[in-house]
């Protein structure tokens, strides 16, 4: 079941994000609400993923490739390059908070010395979030490749 408080807390601090991330970053005035509608669907469809059970690099994958196809359909609308709006969308969903955990069990092990319990934690949390991260890439780049595509595969 959906826990829609939990979720609609999770992408409302994940648009306040986008929104001063791409004020830092100038992205044009008009276009700051295609910067959170994207935030809004790509975030909220991850979390929904998520709370069914759904692992969280195919959640993460097949929500990149949906804001992706959302960032193409954007800018050929409003004639707009389709990376301004979303690379402040997606930066909510890099993998922060696994990356920083296996840096501390690294620190950690250097300080404490070897321990296959930790050493197997920190290999976890850094491949964890290195899957994440090519699952964002991968996820964004194929609707571009699809759709701007001059000539075919094959």
């Amino acid at each position: 079941m959906i826990d829609v408080g939990l979720l609609l807390e999770a992408v409302f601090f994940a648009s306040l994000m986008t929104l001063g991330w791409s004020m830092m970053v100038n992205v044009p005035a008009k276009h700051l609400a295609k910067c959170v509608l994207i935030t809004v669907v790509g975030f909220g469809l991850r979390n929904i993923w998520l709370q069914f059970g759904a692992n969280l690099i195919v959640s993460t994958f097949i929500t990149a490739m949906v804001t992706g196809f959302l960032s193409v359909y954007l800018a050929k609308r409003y004639l707009i390059t389709p990376k301004a709006v979303l690379v402040p969308a997606l930066l909510c969903m890099m993998p922060g908070v696994p990356a920083y955990k296996a840096m501390l069990s690294l620190v950690e092990l250097g300080y404490a010395g070897y321990n296959q319990l930790l050493f197997v934690q920190m290999m976890d949390y850094a491949l964890n979030a290195l899957f994440v991260t090519f699952a964002l890439v991968f996820g964004l780049s194929l609707p571009s490749t699809i759709i701007y595509r001059k000539e075919p595969i094959v």
